[in-house]
């Protein structure tokens, strides 16, 4: 199994803490938990973790998830954002697992514990 922290851009798993993200099966667990994703939460998801640990610019995730140029004002990533922190657990108002990172983007960390 191979982890976030290998460059490898071929992976098909990645694993970080409690998280698992099976990028050929498009399943996710948390803990021993499967989480229901859609489509767009899980290559958010996906794109995040392979730059764990990483501040990952809101372009880069437009161009990236939705294949339009970031204007400043489409705030459509952000609420999938919040989605998919709600799904993994994490806090909405005080985020552990997807931060923000004002005026630049968002940081998926590598040491995340969900709550129990």
């Amino acid at each position: 199994m191979q982890d976030a922290s290998q460059p490898d851009k071929n992976r098909i798993q990645i694993e970080l803490g409690q998280i698992i993200i099976n990028k050929a099966n498009r399943m996710t667990l948390v803990g021993c938990d499967p989480i229901k994703l859609t489509s767009g939460e899980f290559e958010i998801l996906w794109f995040l973790a392979t730059r764990a640990g990483e501040v990952v610019t809101r372009d880069e995730l437009y161009k990236e998830i939705l294949a339009i140029e970031y204007d400043g004002i489409n705030r459509s990533l952000d609420l999938r954002i919040s989605r998919l922190r709600k799904k993994l657990g994490d806090s909405d108002s005080h985020p552990q697992l997807i931060k923000s990172i004002r005026s630049d983007g968002y940081l998926l960390t590598t040491n995340w514990v969900p709550p129990l």
